[in-house]
Order: structure tokens, then sequence, then C-alpha cells
């Protein structure tokens, strides 16, 4: 007759081959985005060459040597995601020439203009290399990074996935499953997948959208260029991704990430440490407008006020902070410049947000408005030697 078929891996043997998968998948699923994916270090060498060998009986020698190696490759995961996400946070604002554009009389010396805008910093170069790699990838290739790291998860989880699978197998043998070893490998996946998503929204606002957006809204005045542009462009992107990705929750969570990246570059906007734009008090009307467009176009309510997008809760978290920048334009400088000196006095402009994290916020606002002023007032608090918390 036929050979009997090899013994199957005991369950804890068993989670450990898929947490050390998971993780291999993890690399690949990051791999390539700034600042690049370091070569494999020895432990997921090693996890990756056992991930596929046979396993034998109850043996849990084998099981527990995999295990330590995930718990080493979940912690070089956890670093390499921290290093790549340090580099999307400099992409989320102005690169340093960016920052530094004047309107440059003729008289100015080559050198000052150089100087100016650094032309040869370290900081500007890294940025331009950064943007390079944004560039180089495409929304359709990330989307589908974001779809299958989607699909991975809906495989592990629900009552008949293959965790709800092995718990039961693990029942049936009478032992325990090295739960804590797949939490770290299941965290990783679930972090891996938001930061595609979130590569994706720096990709679209700050890389495909950053002239029309970045650069251009309110650029040299409010009036001369609204947000309404960049919406509509954006709108034909986020039509793209919708087909793109195939279920509901994985275009819901690009969306947000979309979402927050947009908010990000509104406020980048406001606080625009260059001169090409000139700002005064009554223009906050026009970025409230354009705030309340923003949001209605992510939430997208239908008929019955249902969100179809971005949830009232997601919205409000993430306009939070335009919100209180927005109350801080409509503040004159002698305002601002008291409300820095004495702290406990903006408890009065925060009804509802009476909490330290607001004051924090609203200090460190201020002080950027009042560096971009050129009133009196901010003139001299610009001029004094001690500013307080705010530099």
């Amino acid at each position: 007759g036929p050979p009997p078929p090899p013994p199957r891996p005991a369950p804890p043997r068993l989670i450990a081959q898929l947490s050390s998968a998971l993780l291999s998948y993890c690399r690949l699923l990051t791999a390539g985005l700034p600042t690049g994916v370091p070569a494999a270090s020895p432990a997921s060498r090693a996890v990756a060459g056992r991930g596929g060998e046979g396993g034998g009986g109850g043996d849990e020698g084998p099981a527990a040597a995999v295990a330590a190696e995930v718990v080493a490759e979940a912690d070089e995961q956890t670093r390499r995601l921290e290093r790549q996400r340090a580099a999307l946070h400099v992409l989320r604002t102005f690169s340093p020439r960016e920052a530094a554009r004047d309107r440059v009389g003729w008289g100015a010396s080559l050198q000052a203009v150089v100087e100016k805008i650094g032309l040869d910093s370290a900081a500007q170069r890294r940025f331009a290399a950064l943007l390079e790699e944004l560039h180089a990838h495409d929304v359709d290739s990330l989307c589908v990074r974001a779809a299958s790291a989607a699909f991975v998860r809906d495989s592990l989880g629900g009552r008949h996935g293959l965790l709800a699978r092995l718990r039961d197998a693990a029942e049936h043998a009478r032992c325990a499953l090295p739960m804590e070893h797949f939490a770290a490998a299941r965290s990783c996946l679930d972090e891996a997948f938001e930061h595609v998503c979130d590569y994706i929204s720096v990709k679209v606002v700050f890389g495909d959208l950053r002239a029309s957006l970045l650069l251009g809204l309110y650029a040299p005045s409010p009036h001369a260029a609204r947000i309404s542009a960049p919406l509509r462009t954006l709108d034909g992107t986020l039509g793209a991704l919708h087909r793109m990705l195939p279920t509901e929750w994985t275009r819901r969570r690009v969306l947000f990430h979309v979402f927050r990246a947009t908010c990000a570059a509104f406020e980048a906007v406001l606080l625009d440490p260059s001169s090409v734009r000139d700002y005064a008090l009554d223009d906050v009307t026009v970025f409230s407008h354009d705030l309340r467009l923003m949001q209605d176009f992510f939430v997208a309510e239908n008929e019955v006020g249902e969100p179809q997008g971005v949830t009232h809760v997601e919205a409000e978290e993430c306009l939070a902070s335009l919100k209180l920048l927005l109350g801080i334009l409509d503040t004159r400088s002698e305002v601002l410049v008291e409300l820095i000196a004495r702290p406990a006095s903006i408890s009065t402009t925060l009804v509802g947000h009476q909490n330290f994290r607001q004051h924090e916020l609203y200090v460190l606002l201020a002080g950027k408005v009042l560096s971009k002023r050129t009133d009196s007032a901010a003139r001299s608090w610009k001029a004094a030697p001690v500013r307080g918390a705010v530099s």
C-alpha cells in the first residue's frame, strides 16, 4: 500500500513557523521604501531557513529556538520601520530650499542667494534623494502591497481563519500555543500595513501634488490659488485608489492616511516659513472655507448623512491642530505675545480643550505664526533675547 503520510508538526511548531513567515513577509512588504531595508540579519536568515522544515511530533525544542529568533527579528523589523518613518517625516514638509524661498532683489550677491536657499546643504541633498525615491514608486504597486497585506491579515483572523484552526488543533492535542511570539509578528504585520498606507499618502500628497498643494496653494496670496484645484486633482487619484484596493476596509484606511497627509500639507502651507506667501488677519475666512471644503470632500456623506469616506471622529482627530491654528491666525500679534508670556491665560481661548497638550501646541503654533509675521509686535517679540518656550 501507499506509504503513511509524514507526521504533522505540532501546533507550537506551526505557530512558530507562521510567526517567522509573517516577519519574512513584512520585510518584503516594506522593501525598498526610504530609507531602504538593510540586508537580512543573521537571525532573520535563520528564520527563513527554518521556516520550511517539517518538524516532528511534539518536540518543542526546535519551536522554542524559532520563537527566540522570531522575537529578535520582530525587534529588527520595528527598528527598520522606525527608520522608514523618519524618512517620511522629512518629506512631510518643505525642503530647506523651499523653506528659504524669498523675493530676492537683483542687488543681492550670488553668494547670498546660495546661502539663503541652501543649495549646497547636506539637508537639502538628503531631502532631494528621498524625494527622488518617493517619485520612483508608482501608486499602483504600492496599492498592491497594501491589498496583499490586508489579505494576509484577513486570512489570519475570523472564525475560519488560519489562527482559529491552529487554536482548534492545539486544543485537540492538549498543548499551549506560544501566542506571545505570534503576537509580536502580528503586530509587525499591522505596523507594516499602516506604514504602506502612510507611504501611499505621502506619495500622493507630498509627491504627486507637491507643486499644486504644498508649493502652489495660497501663493502668492490666499485669493490667488484656492484649495479647489488640488482637490480636483486628488479626486481623480482617489478614484484610481478605489479601483485598485479590493476591500472597503483597506480603502478606508488608505483614505484616512491621505486625509491626514492633506491636513499636514495644509498646516505646512499656513506656517510656510518662506516669504512667498503673504497672509492678513481677514484671510482666515478663506482658510476656514477651504478647510470645510476639504473636510466635506473626504467625509463625503450620503443622502442620509452617513460618511462614505473618513469618519467624523477621524476627521476631528486630524483637524484638531488645524482648527487651533486658524484661531491663532485670527488673533492679533499683541494678543499672541501676551498669551505666550502668560500661558495660563490660554485657557480662555481653548473652551472644551482644557488639557496640557493643547496648551503646549497653542504656544508652539503661536510662536511659529509670530516668527512669520512682520508687524511691530511680532518684530519686537522676535528681537527679544528670551521668548519663553518657543524659539
